[in-house]
């Protein structure tokens, strides 16, 4: 439902951008598939960790000033986290997954290798703000497991950067586009602090963990 409502507002707020600069930009939608993990794991965490799959759709504004050069703007929703182990929680194995949910505003600036022909490479680079949705960790043990909210925990802002390449290619009326791209966050994801586990307090020690991750995403501008 989140992600429904996300989508309706963005394509609202940038078909009347894209409405009152016509000539100058392009809109566009796209989707995709994140590899994500954090730099470094809380104290009470296995070091061992996995990229944890996730997705990523939304939409973006294509500024052009000339050619080569050009304003990317996008507000995405993206599915962030890392796979991991708790240790010494109990006499059996505990897997955890953490989930962080983003409203993601990249702002990127992008250029365009010339060539001729339909087909352009881009490489690009820029901020990204993003505003938590949600987070939380899901435990299993065995035949059991538990999902916990890690609010508490968790920073609502993250301020980071991207970089990234990929391809432009002129299809029909509108555009097709790919990225590939890493993004890394500059801001702690997970702070120090308490939360529960079925009643069972349980402490957070953070130091430098921050989020991390490789992005496949493909969309079409109009």
């Amino acid at each position: 439902m989140k992600l429904r409502h996300l989508l309706i507002i963005v394509v609202l707020v940038a078909a009347t951008t894209n409405a009152a600069v016509a000539g100058n930009t392009s809109f566009g939608i796209k989707a995709g598939l994140n590899a994500a993990s954090i730099t470094d794991n809380p104290t009470s965490w296995d070091p061992s960790m996995s990229f944890k799959p996730g997705s990523a759709a939304g939409a973006f504004l294509i500024y052009q000033f000339n050619d080569q050069l050009s304003l990317q703007p996008e507000l995405l929703y993206s599915q962030r986290g890392v796979t991991s182990r708790l240790l010494d929680y109990s006499i059996v194995d505990v897997d955890l997954t953490a989930l962080f949910d983003y409203v993601e505003m990249p702002l990127l600036l992008v250029y365009t290798v010339p060539l001729k022909g339909s087909f352009k490479p881009i490489l690009y680079v820029g901020p990204v703000l993003s505003y938590t949705l949600s987070s939380e960790l899901d435990l299993s043990a065995s035949l059991l497991s538990v999902s916990v909210d890690i609010g508490s925990v968790t920073h609502v802002n993250d301020f980071g950067g991207i970089v990234g390449t990929g391809f432009r290619w002129d299809a029909g009326s509108g555009m097709v586009t790919f990225d590939i791209r890493y993004q890394r966050g500059f801001t702690n994801v997970i702070t120090s602090g308490d939360f529960e586990i079925n009643g069972d307090p349980q402490v957070i020690e953070a130091d430098d963990i921050k989020n991390q991750g490789f992005a496949l995403l493909l969309g079409y501008a109009f």
